[in-house]
């Protein structure tokens, strides 16, 4: 039995070298159906493939962030949720600092970063250990200052002290790593975010003795405000002015607007609310705004702004809240430090003036602290508002960003916890778990209601603009394929019909030699076989060539090392196993015709 499929085999072989012209015409038409099939799979595969490599080798791609710095710290059970969901995960209390270096006009932008931050990893950096002063730099940056990795760079870290004088203090990192343009074309430096929290803090007037910095501010809990109110009674403002003072280095970003809620013995004042966009001011910046108006010519009546702060009754039987209002300086009550805090209702909430304990609510979570205070009565106190001395109003609202616990005995704020993140980045495993990653942010930001969260900044649209390009892409080439693989079985199974028509004699012979036709069927099937393979063949030197000329011929779209074309091994063998189980069907289908053969009719015709 196998010597006759062995002789079956020769005999193909044979008859294709026998009938090269028409074995010939045979192949070129396989291949030219073959060619297009392969040509498509390997433009489709290498189009998308080239955009996923790049947005996988890109590490931005990968980034999630919030879409802006969060005023309230973010639980830290919370941030495990999103730690746990990547690969990387690096929480800072503020999104970047403006740092200057040492031998640039310029500040520059400083974000932070840590030894598995895959921009660090990009950089290929060098030597990091466990030290903590490293720096990995972006190449513009390292051809502003002329120095690449090993050598040290210079920041110069500066804050204003408490005596109104400005300090500078050198400190030298070592560059590590340097990112190419193409990977940051940004002038930029990742500094670790140990070293970036403890410059954010020093800058705020505390000590950091890890990097051997000297603190200017005793307490940590300061007043802020959402922005100013002014009122001018002489000089009335003019909006140039203030569009000129906005280009300066104001703490504001947006014109004021009028305002008309304040109430005052100078009626005739023309009050402005400069509000802030998602950030407070302290004193200092209310100093600078001032100092800007008196230098064009204005004498402002400066009140800090408050917005939207609620304490509320704290007994059981009564529901009462009040609406945090300013009122100006000296008609405020006055704030006497380690005393009980002074704060005016108005004459229709006369019934709660005396001692009595309010509620505040702090943090992302709203929990709820006990303030005991001293309510009095004032005539310029709108009903349903509470007033107090514009610095325990700011300590009101830094307890609302921040979260805190009041100490009854000292009457002070204090952090309830030293981690104060309210920024952060994370990077995914991979561009395929970007999309699983961000909705895990988006779930963090909506159970806590914080907007920063529930629209991440992240590059998920492009991820998926790719893949539905590639997925219409696969069903277009699916189609081809389709139609393509029908030819291909009438292509093959006329070829095996013709075969068998032109040889009937012969293989009437063969059966009446002794061999039988479901061995004889063999003949057909075989030389089938040979012929798609060769086709094959032909087929992928074609794509080969045209994978070739496409290269050279789009080097400047794609670069000298990416190709236009691409095929793995295992889209290569799928091919081939499809065309040649097809071909084998369809050569089987058609070589049944053997068995309604006649032997003795052929032999007698």
């Amino acid at each position: 039995m196998l010597k006759d499929y062995l002789y079956i085999t020769i005999l193909a072989f044979r008859d294709i070298s026998h009938e090269r012209i028409l074995s010939l015409c045979m192949v070129c038409s396989l291949g030219a159906i073959f060619t297009p099939i392969i040509i498509l799979l390997g433009l489709q595969q290498g189009i998308i493939g080239n955009m996923l490599d790049t947005l996988e080798s890109d590490p931005a791609s990968r980034l999630v962030r919030p879409k802006f710095m969060s005023q309230s710290p973010i639980p830290l059970d919370m941030l495990e949720v999103i730690r746990q969901s990547g690969i990387a995960f690096i929480p800072s209390e503020t999104s970047h600092l403006l740092l200057d270096v040492k031998g640039l006009h310029d500040s520059i932008n400083v974000v932070p970063s840590s030894k598995q931050d895959p921009f660090v990893i990009q950089s290929n950096p060098i030597g990091i250990g466990d030290d903590i002063q490293w720096v990995v730099i972006s190449e513009p940056l390292s051809k502003k200052v002329g120095k690449f990795k090993g050598d040290k760079l210079t920041l110069l870290l500066r804050r204003t002290t408490n005596a109104n004088y400005p300090e500078e203090v050198p400190m030298d990192f070592t560059i590590v790593g340097v990112l190419d343009s193409e990977m940051m074309p940004d002038v930029k430096i990742y500094l670790p975010v140990a070293v970036f929290n403890d410059i954010y803090h020093w800058r705020k007037g505390y000590e950091i003795s890890d990097l051997g910095l000297m603190g200017n501010r005793e307490n940590n809990f300061h007043p802020e405000y959402d922005g100013v109110i002014t009122g001018f009674s002489f000089k009335k403002p003019k909006d140039e002015d203030f569009r000129q003072m906005l280009a300066g280095r104001l703490p504001f970003s947006s014109m004021p607007k009028v305002y008309t809620e304040l109430m005052s013995t100078q009626k005739n004042s023309d009050w402005r609310l400069w509000q802030t966009v998602n950030n407070t001011i302290t004193a200092s910046d209310i100093q600078v705004l001032n100092n800007a108006l008196l230098n064009y010519g204005y004498d402002p009546q400066l009140v800090p702004y408050i917005k939207d702060i609620e304490l509320e009754l704290n007994k059981l039987d009564i529901s009462k809240k009040w609406q945090i209002y300013m009122l100006p300086e000296m008609l405020s009550p006055r704030w006497d430090e380690d005393s009980k805090p002074i704060l005016y209702i108005s004459n229709e909430d006369r019934s709660f003036s005396g001692e009595q304990q309010l509620l505040l609510k702090t943090g992302v979570k709203e929990n709820k602290i006990t303030i005991p205070v001293f309510l009095e009565v004032s005539e310029k106190v709108p009903s349903g508002y509470i007033v107090a001395s514009h610095y325990f109003s700011g300590l009101l609202r830094t307890a609302e960003r921040l979260g805190a616990n009041y100490n009854r005995d000292q009457h002070a704020f204090s952090l309830s916890g030293t981690e104060q993140v309210r920024y952060f980045r994370v990077y995914s495993e991979s561009i395929e778990q970007l999309d699983a990653l961000v909705q895990t942010v988006k779930h963090v930001g909506d159970d806590l209601g914080l907007n920063a969260l529930k629209e991440p900044v992240s590059r998920l649209y492009e991820v998926q603009k790719i893949r539905t390009l590639s997925d219409y892409m696969k069903k277009i080439y699916f189609l081809i394929a389709t139609i393509s693989g029908v030819s291909t079985v009438f292509a093959v199974s006329a070829s095996v019909y013709a075969t068998v028509q032109r040889r009937r004699k012969d293989l009437a012979y063969l059966n009446m030699l002794g061999v039988d036709k479901s061995t004889i069927i063999f003949f057909p099937f075989i030389k089938s076989m040979i012929l798609i393979s060769i086709g094959l063949v032909i087929s992928f030197m074609a794509y080969w060539i045209f994978g070739v000329l496409a290269s050279h011929w789009f080097v400047d779209l794609l670069g000298e090392t990416e190709s236009l074309t691409r095929l793995k091994v295992d889209h290569i063998l799928s091919l081939i196993v499809i065309i040649l189980s097809l071909g084998g069907i369809s050569s089987l289908l058609a070589g049944g015709f053997i068995n309604r053969m006649d032997s003795q009719r052929y032999i007698h015709e």
